[in-house]
């Protein structure tokens, strides 16, 4: 294991039953290349520290105020403004600072992401491995997007195997081929994102293309069909932007067409549980009054990709 290996996390989130088969622990890293407007983890989405500011915590001493060297945060009739352009200048992208959050004893100001070594994650990741054996889990690497940090990604699945774990990754698979191809030999089984069909709509609600994506999935299809590999694609159903059957009848026909390695096809429900966060880290959240899909929308939906011989669920 290369000791010396840092990686950009936000969380460590042991127990998790929804994210590969058994029981696992899933390992966030922060960055992303997409900026999809319904993300749930906005704070995933910067590769570098954030500061979060948790307004129902804090109790109006004035001590960030009088420890923040740059005048960030000035108090008003509503509590304290944060003014994150200053943070952003001033102490994210690794150039320190966050005097405000030593000085918090209410801990209502947080810095998101840590810098962890590679050999702490294992040894978290490790203390579970009794619960990974008498249920099939391991662990699962997920974001943000993993690939956002490709070196330190293939570090942490190479020495994960070297433990005899079971390895998981959550990917939207917009990446370099390049990062892509050395990882697979690490992974067992493989989440991607295929959110939206059309390149022009995709651009529009993620800002990024679809082809890179596409163009990768064909790439791992060609990979898996050699080696022992789980492939499985979802799609979030965001409600009036990809809810309707046309549009996941499109990705179910594009995924019978190329990936002959897929047999599953998940949909994952919007949800409305990301909202505050934005506020938390001085973002604006655009889908206020989206409401997620009803169950008989899902139904429908899952109805037309069993229509395509796909599975809707892994086991």
């Amino acid at each position: 294991m290369t000791e010396n290996k840092e990686g950009i996390i936000f969380d460590i989130q042991r127990w998790s039953i929804h994210d590969g088969p058994g029981i696992r622990s899933n390992v966030f890293f922060k960055g992303c290349p997409l900026r999809c407007k319904w993300c749930s983890n906005p704070e995933s989405q910067e590769v570098y520290q954030e500061l979060a500011f948790f307004r129902g915590k804090c109790i109006g001493c004035g001590r960030c105020i009088t420890n923040c060297p740059y005048q960030a945060i000035t108090p008003s009739e509503e509590g304290n403004i944060i003014d994150y352009t200053i943070c952003q200048r001033q102490c994210y992208q690794g150039k320190g600072g966050y005097a405000c959050t030593s000085q918090c004893y209410a801990k209502a100001l947080k810095v998101i992401g840590e810098k962890v070594p590679l050999p702490d994650i294992m040894k978290e990741v490790l203390s579970d491995s009794k619960l990974y054996e008498q249920s099939g889990g391991g662990i699962t690497v997920t974001g943000g997007e993993p690939f956002t940090q490709p070196d330190f990604l293939l570090e942490l699945l190479r020495f994960s195997k070297e433990k005899g774990l079971h390895t998981t990754v959550e990917t939207c698979a917009f990446t370099s081929w390049k990062y892509f191809e050395p990882a697979l030999d690490y992974i067992d089984f493989l989440f991607v994102d295929f959110k939206l069909y059309d390149e022009e709509k995709h651009i529009a609600y993620t800002g990024t293309s679809n082809k890179i994506i596409k163009e990768n999935l064909c790439r791992i299809n060609e990979y898996a069909k050699n080696h022992k590999l789980t492939l499985v694609i979802r799609t979030p159903v965001i409600t009036g932007i990809n809810d309707s059957e046309e549009e996941i009848r499109l990705i179910a026909a594009w995924i019978k067409e190329h990936l002959s390695e897929v047999h599953i096809y998940q949909l994952l429900p919007y949800h409305r549980l990301g909202r505050g966060k934005y506020h938390d880290i001085g973002k604006s959240y655009e889908l206020e009054e989206t409401e997620p899909p009803a169950a008989d929308v899902i139904g429908a939906l899952e109805q037309i990709i069993r229509s395509h011989g796909l599975d809707i669920k892994y086991d």
